[in-house]
């Protein structure tokens, strides 16, 4: 019997920290029903877990997690369903990567100005060869004794209004929108709950938003209930995942939000109507 669905968990292809086979593994002793890999900005982890799949494994659809910004700060928005060989996404998320690189670089350069002595190579080491985001350098941190906990480098250093936080080069919402759509896939706003993110919904609907993320760790039940009521008011899809990345206080682990699979199901039936 199909049960429940886990939408969104990264690898560290992005800022996960268990490889595709890992997460893999860790999938398949959750049994969930069907899952999807939502790296940041790259498929790179999704398009491993795909060739590592069994016939009985779950069902494996493509994913990403995009970065968006607005006039007051960024979004982050799912990707689901798309073709992962449409050549204008695939050149847009390499030159993601190249931009992450320069961000991570600056900030880096902040933080040293700051007398925090880390070098890039050390993030790099850190991302092996994954897309270059701030949890690398909070490991950096963490790891060279320069916070107490992972967290802390958030909070005191790179938080958006941290003194070493450097803006990324990101979409507009219309932008990321058209991208997916014309790739042939739905999108979805990420966890509306973290910094009321949900106030740009009407805005992001009017653009074409496909769905909103109601199952996440960081949403109470009134929450998630309040997506809900959102989502029809809109004429959304309802969609929810873990948000897992394999360090202990981030997050919830695989499979943890009990996401209903009757879900998943109107997500393709909503794909197969595009």
């Amino acid at each position: 019997m199909k049960q429940y669905i886990d939408l969104h968990m990264h690898t560290v292809c992005s800022d996960g920290a268990k490889t595709p086979s890992e997460l893999l593994d860790i999938v398949r002793s959750k049994k969930i029903s069907a899952f999807s890999v939502t790296d940041h900005d790259t498929i790179e982890g999704y398009l491993k877990v795909k060739e590592l799949l069994a016939e009985d494994d779950p069902i494996l659809i493509s994913g990403v997690e995009l970065s968006v910004s607005l006039e007051d700060g960024d979004i982050h928005l799912l990707a689901y369903l798309f073709d992962s060989g449409n050549s204008e996404l695939q050149t847009v998320l390499n030159d993601f990567q190249i931009t992450r690189r320069e961000r991570g670089k600056k900030m880096v350069k902040k933080l040293n100005e700051l007398g925090l002595d880390i070098s890039y190579s050390d993030v790099e080491k850190v991302s092996s060869g994954s897309v270059v985001g701030r949890p690398h350098i909070a490991q950096v941190l963490y790891s060279a004794s320069l916070t107490s906990y992972y967290e802390e480098a958030f909070h005191k250093y790179i938080s958006d209004n941290g003194p070493a936080y450097v803006a990324k080069e990101n979409f507009t919402p219309k932008d990321a929108i058209d991208l997916v759509h014309n790739a042939g896939g739905i999108v979805v706003l990420a966890h509306p709950g973290i910094n009321n993110k949900e106030i740009y919904l009407e805005e992001l609907a009017s653009l074409g938003l496909d769905g909103i993320e109601a199952y996440h760790p960081s949403h109470k039940m009134s929450d998630i209930d309040r997506y809900k009521h959102l989502a029809d008011r809109y004429r959304l899809l309802v969609t929810g995942g873990s948000d897992f990345h394999g360090v202990s206080d981030r997050h919830g682990s695989v499979g943890s939000q009990r996401v209903p699979y009757k879900y998943f199901e109107i997500l393709l039936e909503k794909d197969d109507k595009n």
